[in-house]
């Protein structure tokens, strides 16, 4: 069964794309290694707990964040999980003003 035409310039691109030295039909960046993430530090990383984290972020987490703001305080920072949450929260937020 046929469901759709072929898309032709993906099935170009799974050819080519990955025999090329510079790829120009790339619409992203080229991906970080790992080791570009954590600068060395992944002894740090490798050792964390894989564990549910405080929901609204823990202290060191919002101060630290708040520290990138200036006048901010910890207590003005709001940690959510995901962006979808944060979207959410603002939109109640405005809808509840208007």
């Amino acid at each position: 069964m046929k469901l759709r035409p072929p898309f032709e310039m993906e099935r170009w691109l799974f050819t080519w794309e990955n025999r090329v030295e510079y790829n120009l039909s790339e619409t992203g960046v080229q991906p970080l290694r790992v080791s570009e993430l954590f600068d060395g530090a992944y002894t740090e990383f490798l050792n964390h707990r894989l564990e549910y984290t405080q929901a609204n972020g823990s202290d060191q987490l919002r101060k630290t964040i708040a520290s990138m703001y200036p006048g901010a305080e910890m207590e003005n920072v709001l940690v959510t999980n995901g962006s979808s949450e944060a979207n959410f929260l603002s939109t109640r937020l405005f809808a509840e003003k208007a």
